[in-house]
């Protein structure tokens, strides 16, 4: 095994669920056909998320700049944070285009593609989170005022890096007028089709705040139609719905089959009632508000989550030692992806899929190496799955 970075961290319902208890993260099986690892770089600072630009030419890399101090909790540090631009090809060769394309962000994380044209935002816009709990200062330090969370989602312009709108998730906000309190952990984002938004809200790092924030974990809908009120300041006419999840909700992203919502939580065993489970989620579940049984349990932490054109699902798995990557087939189950050759990830959060004209993939996995004490040398892995990946369990 090649080591690599600093080692971290739809069929019936109750016939997955009892796969999945049976299966956890340990002995998952393995998927038939092996990603190749095409590129490693050794370039970034705590990377927790990438995304392709809209024609699929550049990929987007969201820098969290964790304090690095081990002596101190896990905290992003404010303002250190960055968004880096590369150009990357077919096979995975990558070109920086500029590895500070956006600076002095505070915790930048899962970022999505605005599929649409709205009246403030043009389609191929991207949005992302920023400001998130947990926060720390320049020395590793918590920062536990309140007033200091200042979470949002920024839309930025992908040619320019200029920042064109934002949206308040804070104090203040339609979030936190709807729950009595603030989005603390927007750790990832999604788009349907149509351009309704989604995004979570894991909630840890309320507790790090004097007095602590209330847990308010779950998946927001954000229907396209309040984007724009939201972004101008006004009480959206079609309001945001919440589906709660008690296990810090994670990924979140849309089956490009069914249309519906995907989300992992990263709580863990103790602090997820899932230990590591996966949700689907209706629109009539965000029409009632309430909390839903998940679909897979028992995978461990999960982070990031993608889908293929075709609807293969990509996870994350950051708490087994060592950490890999979850495929799961359309109406099938959990199988880990072997990788060749055989290198150990190292945080593997929110992966980015981008189809190729051969009927390949290429997925980017950026890998967050919490308080890792010498930043801008953290991994980013491009792995390309061969044509007929999506076929073999078929």
């Amino acid at each position: 095994m090649v080591r690599k970075g600093r080692l971290l961290r739809v069929g019936a319902l109750f016939g997955l669920l009892a796969f999945a208890l049976a299966a956890a993260a340990g002995n998952m099986p393995t998927y038939p056909v092996k990603g190749q690892v095409v590129n490693e770089l050794h370039l970034f600072d705590n990377p927790e998320a990438v995304i392709f630009s809209l024609d699929g030419r550049y990929l987007f890399v969201a820098n969290t700049a964790v304090h690095g101090n081990a002596s101190k909790p896990f905290g992003f540090t404010e303002g250190a944070g960055s968004i880096s631009k590369l150009e990357v090809g077919p096979r995975g060769d990558a070109r920086i285009v500029d590895l500070h394309f956006i600076d002095h962000l505070t915790s930048p994380l899962g970022m999505a593609v605005l599929p649409v044209n709205t009246r403030l935002f043009t389609r191929g816009t991207i949005f992302a989170p920023v400001g998130s709990a947990p926060l720390s200062d320049a020395d590793g330090n918590p920062i536990t005022d309140r007033k200091r969370l200042k979470t949002k989602i920024i839309a930025f312009n992908p040619d320019s890096g200029e920042i064109v709108g934002e949206i308040n998730l804070s104090w203040g906000s339609f979030f936190a007028r709807k729950t009595g309190a603030p989005v603390v952990l927007c750790n990832a984002l999604a788009f349907d089709p149509e351009g309704n938004l989604y995004f979570t809200d894991t909630g840890f790092g309320a507790d790090r705040f004097d007095p602590p924030i209330p847990y308010n974990g779950g998946t927001w809908k954000v229907p396209v139609s309040a984007i724009d009120d939201l972004a101008s300041g006004r009480q959206p006419a079609e309001e945001p719905q919440l589906v709660p999840n008690p296990g810090w909700p994670d990924g979140v992203e849309v089956s490009p089959l069914t249309g519906r919502v995907w989300v992992n939580t990263v709580g863990g065993k103790g602090l997820d009632p899932a230990n590591g489970g996966i949700w689907e989620l209706s629109s009539a579940d965000f029409a009632a508000g309430k909390e839903v049984p998940p679909v897979f349990r028992d995978l461990g932490q999960l982070d990031g989550l993608d889908f293929s054109a075709s609807g293969i699902q990509f996870d994350t798995e950051i708490g087994v030692s060592p950490n890999f990557i979850i495929v799961i087939p359309p109406g099938g189950v959990p199988m880990r992806l072997a990788l060749e050759p055989d290198v150990t990830l190292s945080g593997p959060a929110d992966v980015a899929v981008r189809g190729l004209e051969d009927g390949s993939l290429l997925l980017a996995v950026p890998e967050l190496t919490a308080l890792d004490p010498t930043p801008w040398n953290d991994d980013l892995t491009i792995i390309h799955l061969p044509a007929g990946f999506e076929g073999a369990t078929r």
